[in-house]
């Protein structure tokens, strides 16, 4: 492992934990409104304790335990959309665990972390739904997060243990032939386009054959 690797760290700067709420016109039962906590939590395959996660098909469960979203990103969302500047704020976009000097373009699929006294890996980039938009109540929330690559990451639980705000994410290990979170997005953008063109294929639209890349991400 080369010395740069070696030294992907950063320290917990807010761990954030969700609330049973609704969203939408529908009052759509979610836990993306997310609360700061100082407790420590326990760290198992399903995620951080006490963390709400009502629709498991795309959020929570074993491939999306934790979702990490970079403190940096809000700077360019406020750059994206000005007038909403005042509610990009850590936290506020669903992530449990906010940090500064990690970035969806540092990070791979695949790599795994300490975090905290647990063993995690990274499984995928978050997918952001109709939600994201609901909450900040804008249309293009979600495009901008995904057309800029700057949609976070999930994490799968390799070993369980605990977590509390100022705990440190260390870089473990690094699968071979990995790439980083954010070439997912080119990948995904370039399929989206090709299957628009063709209509020849369907479901979802990447590399079948990524190191770490959890199975729905997969395309084949």
């Amino acid at each position: 492992m080369e010395s740069e690797i070696k030294q992907l760290s950063a320290s917990i700067e807010g761990l954030y934990i969700g609330e049973l709420s609704t969203i939408g016109p529908g009052n759509t039962a979610t836990g993306i409104f997310k609360i700061p906590s100082e407790k420590t939590h326990q760290i198992d395959e399903m995620g951080l304790s006490g963390d709400i996660q009502v629709d498991k098909r795309v959020h929570g469960g074993p491939e999306k335990a934790i979702y990490h979203y970079p403190a940096e990103h809000y700077a360019l969302l406020q750059q994206a959309l000005p007038h909403l500047s005042e509610h990009f704020q850590p936290g506020s976009i669903g992530e449990n665990i906010s940090t500064q000097g990690l970035l969806d373009t540092d990070v791979h699929i695949g790599d795994t972390f300490r975090l905290g006294s647990a063993i995690v890996q990274v499984s995928q980039p978050r997918r952001p739904c109709w939600k994201v938009n609901h909450k900040y109540g804008n249309a293009h929330i979600a495009s901008v997060l995904m057309s800029e690559a700057i949609s976070g990451w999930y994490y799968r639980v390799l070993e369980n243990g605990q977590l509390r705000r100022g705990d440190s994410i260390e870089l473990l290990d690094r699968l071979n032939n990995s790439i980083p979170v954010a070439n997912i997005w080119q990948i995904f953008m370039q399929r989206v386009e090709q299957q628009a063109e063709h209509s020849s294929t369907s479901g979802h639209t990447t590399h079948a054959k990524i190191p770490g890349l959890s199975n729905e991400w997969r395309f084949e």
